[in-house]
């Protein structure tokens, strides 16, 4: 079963959160990293609704969104991760991926579209180029967004009846259909792609509000310790100037 991420310093104010997080990209664009965040999980897990809030106070010019359609054909005759590789941040931007990688693996295997040898192949190679890009200062933050099958029920069936199902791709619906053998298939998966370099953080996202400021708080506890800043001192530093008459 899943092991669940508990919150790390409690509830902070969300707008402290974002500002700090806006000082860490700086600081990492200063420092020359770049950041990969995959933003994995169920459908109807709230998973916009967080990007949204993570890139709200960010510098629009040293972030970008790729949100690929995971139920469609990635080849196109370059390799499977090609989709990826051309959408890879410069040092000191920061890369969000909504839908990634994984997302097709697991839509392959539920479709029964890949066998188990190629599925482990193309594994092997998501943690080749995981760690290489980790290696050179291209780091990779993985976060699993957890939805319970009730919970994930009731969304669609809000979505439904608010005539909102045009959000949802053949991928999402296939998941809903499948719940239970998508759970086996993403156990499978985060248990072979948790590494040293770039490891899972698992939240359980029933209570939309409880996560959101969770992630926010892992990102900005990793960051600070990556790059040896420290957002919570220098933010009360730039706060107390503004009160200086």
């Amino acid at each position: 079963m899943y092991k669940v991420q508990k919150p790390l310093y409690g509830n902070q104010d969300l707008e402290s959160l974002q500002e700090r997080l806006f000082l860490l990209q700086k600081e990492s664009f200063d420092q020359g990293y770049a950041h990969v965040f995959l933003m994995e999980g169920w459908a109807s897990s709230g998973k916009g609704s967080i990007l949204q809030n993570l890139t709200v106070r960010l510098d629009p010019r040293k972030f970008k969104v790729y949100s690929p359609y995971v139920h469609q054909s990635e080849d196109r005759g370059y390799p499977f991760l090609w989709n990826f590789w051309r959408v890879l941040p410069r040092y000191g931007e920061m890369l969000f991926y909504l839908n990634t990688y994984y997302s097709r693996l697991a839509y392959l295997q539920s479709k029964g579209k890949i066998s188990k040898l190629e599925c482990n192949q193309r594994l092997v190679s998501i943690l080749n180029t995981e760690r290489i890009l980790s290696k050179d200062k291209i780091l990779v933050h993985k976060f699993f967004i957890h939805l319970s099958k009730k919970e994930q029920k009731k969304r669609f069936k809000i979505s439904r009846i608010e005539k909102r199902d045009w959000e949802f791709s053949p991928y999402d619906k296939d998941q809903w259909k499948h719940y239970d053998r998508y759970q086996n298939i993403f156990e499978t998966l985060l248990l072979a792609s948790t590494t040293s370099d770039s490891p899972w953080q698992i939240l359980y996202n029933d209570k939309k509000e409880d996560v959101k400021l969770l992630i926010f708080e892992s990102i900005v506890h990793k960051l600070e310790n990556i790059l040896g800043f420290d957002s919570k001192e220098r933010l009360s530093k730039m706060n107390a100037l503004e009160l200086i008459p």
